[in-house]
């Protein structure tokens, strides 16, 4: 006699689009994931049994938006379905000896509909950390497993005892649900010109149905250290041990999140170049309950616009030594020739330089040496087939073997030994402020400058300013007044044409004058104005 099929309803929910948004489609997504990745062994587990317990988390949050009431159910499961999980959930409270929630029997009626809809179609059914499931909950397990039985006698399906496990954390999740915050990374926007950031933040959260994203608009005259105390004023009361994300357009709001962190001691990341999409894609997934890293790294990848600077700029250890690295697909001997090709027709301090040659396997590979090697070398560049980081200089084989390229790395030495000499020299001079560490900065603020009025100053060029900067810093900690010329601030051009290139100053050296607590007056922001104006002549000219 054939056997009463169960769940064949025309109304109940067993497509794709069903399927992905179950505990079995998010937990074999991020598996695949992180296979993709190359993890594996405990550091696989590790991250698979916090995602299991993080989409776990989530579906339930999800069937309780979708589901109101048992009518709403009704439309998502077979009646039969409904009935053997009603029958389920009896038992269970029985042998447990307490209620279960009403979102639980909801989010348990719709799991078994999946599951029986997998297994019809030839679908495995397999929990990853069934072990520690059943470790850790041994009364709910011993309830999933009579459950179970009473399932496959009920549908006359056979179910692997994984499905145990997936049972086993639906009669749990008092537990847990005793221990969840609900907590979010918060999502801040931040934009020049007058309500940029607000009308992008009311239509992301008009889209979603929710006020998740907050907004600082920065008129393009705005003091950045202003703006700053409002986007630290918007997130004292909203951000959580989550984390928060703030999305960018340019300028001195990249370097935000570094101070935030420090002074609300909470983790912060940046998203500069931001669109609506972006913004949108990060609200939706902050409202899902993802990670903050994990929010930055897929809207960052979805997102083909600058996010970081040159390596140089990062803030890293102090490093005293220079490299050139040459890495070859082909074997370690290709990148020691280079090597040698390098200090034949180089000239370079050995005190000061190495050239370091890699083999790699693959471009992955090459990314996490050469993160290593940055570790205690500054890089200057690199001599590869592959560009291997954007942030870096590259130089191809063709041009090194050919010798097209030397003139160009020399000039590229040349100014980093400059300013490796100059931190040295510097040391016994200034007071109060550390050169090795300040160069890098002064010379990452400059760099955004530059970007900013797009301008691609000769290194050589900047040498005269970044000392200048060095001992002005040097002077403004130690207490002492800047003495300048008061002709200089007029002729400045706040409201004319020069009103672009002088806000691109101010907000350029924000994030030296939050670093170090100063306050750079007007006279010496319209020098380093008249500088740049300089430059664009030369460009230009």
């Amino acid at each position: 006699m054939p056997s009463r099929r169960m769940g064949g309803e025309a109304d109940v929910e067993s497509g794709p689009a069903a399927e992905s948004e179950s505990v079995y489609g998010a937990i074999e997504r991020k598996y695949g994931e992180l296979k993709e990745r190359g993890i594996a062994g405990d550091e696989l587990d590790l991250l698979l049994e916090m995602d299991i317990k993080h989409y776990f988390s989530q579906y339930m949050k999800g069937v309780d938006r979708r589901i109101r009431d048992r009518r709403d159910l009704e439309k998502m499961v077979a009646p039969d379905v409904l009935e053997l999980t009603e029958a389920m959930v009896v038992y269970a409270e029985k042998k447990l000896g307490r209620r279960l929630a009403e979102k639980v029997m909801y989010a348990l009626a719709m799991h078994i509909q999946t599951a029986i809809n997998r297994l019809r179609a030839g679908t495995i059914v397999s929990h990853p950390k069934l072990n520690e499931v059943r470790a850790a909950y041994k009364q709910e397990f011993a309830v999933a497993l009579d459950c179970l039985q009473l399932m496959e006698e009920r549908t006359n399906i056979d179910f692997p005892i994984d499905e145990a496990g997936f049972l086993t954390m639906f009669f749990a999740f008092h537990e847990e649900q005793a221990e969840e915050r609900e907590e979010r990374v918060a999502i801040v926007v931040v934009m020049h010109g007058n309500g940029v950031a607000s009308a992008m933040a009311d239509v992301v959260n008009q889209l979603l149905a929710a006020a998740c994203v907050h907004a600082v608009d920065m008129p393009l005259d705005a003091d950045p250290k202003r703006i700053y105390e409002q986007v630290k004023a918007v997130l004292q009361p909203v951000a959580s041990k989550k984390g928060a994300l703030l999305l960018v357009d340019m300028g001195s709001l990249v370097s935000f999140s570094n101070f935030l962190e420090k002074e609300l001691a909470v983790p912060v990341r940046v998203i500069s170049a931001a669109s609506t999409p972006h913004v949108l894609e990060a609200a939706r997934k902050a409202m899902l309950g993802y990670a903050l890293q994990e929010i930055y790294e897929e809207v960052k990848a979805a997102a083909p616009f600058y996010i970081r600077g040159p390596l140089w700029e990062e803030e890293a250890a102090e490093q005293d030594m220079l490299a050139i690295v040459t890495a070859c697909f082909t074997g370690k001997g290709s990148a020691l020739a280079l090597k040698h090709i390098l200090e034949t027709y180089l000239q370079l301090d050995e005190r000061m330089w190495r050239i370091i040659p890699i083999q790699m396997a693959d471009a992955e590979e090459a990314r996490q040496t050469l993160s290593n090697v940055a570790k205690h070398f500054r890089i200057v560049c690199i001599v590869s087939h592959l560009c291997l980081d954007e942030r870096i200089p590259h130089f191809s084989l063709e041009d090194v073997l050919s010798l097209r390229a030397m003139k160009e790395i020399q000039a590229l030495a040349d100014v980093e030994e400059i300013h490796m000499h100059m931190a040295r020299e510097l040391t016994n001079h200034l007071r109060h402020l550390a050169p090795a560490r300040a160069i890098p900065a002064i010379r990452a603020a400059l760099a955004a400058i530059g970007r900013e009025l797009g301008l691609e100053a000769d290194g050589r060029d900047l040498v005269g300013l970044v000392f200048h900067l060095c001992c002005l810093l040097d002077r403004l900690l130690s207490g002492e007044r800047t003495s300048g010329d008061r002709g200089a601030a007029k002729a400045c051009g706040h409201e004319d044409e020069d009103g672009a290139l002088y806000r691109a100053v101010k907000e350029g050296l924000f994030p030296l004058e939050q670093q170090y607590g100063v306050c750079i007056d007007e006279d010496e922001l319209c020098h380093i104005v008249h500088f740049f104006r300089s430059l664009q002549g030369k460009r230009d000219g």
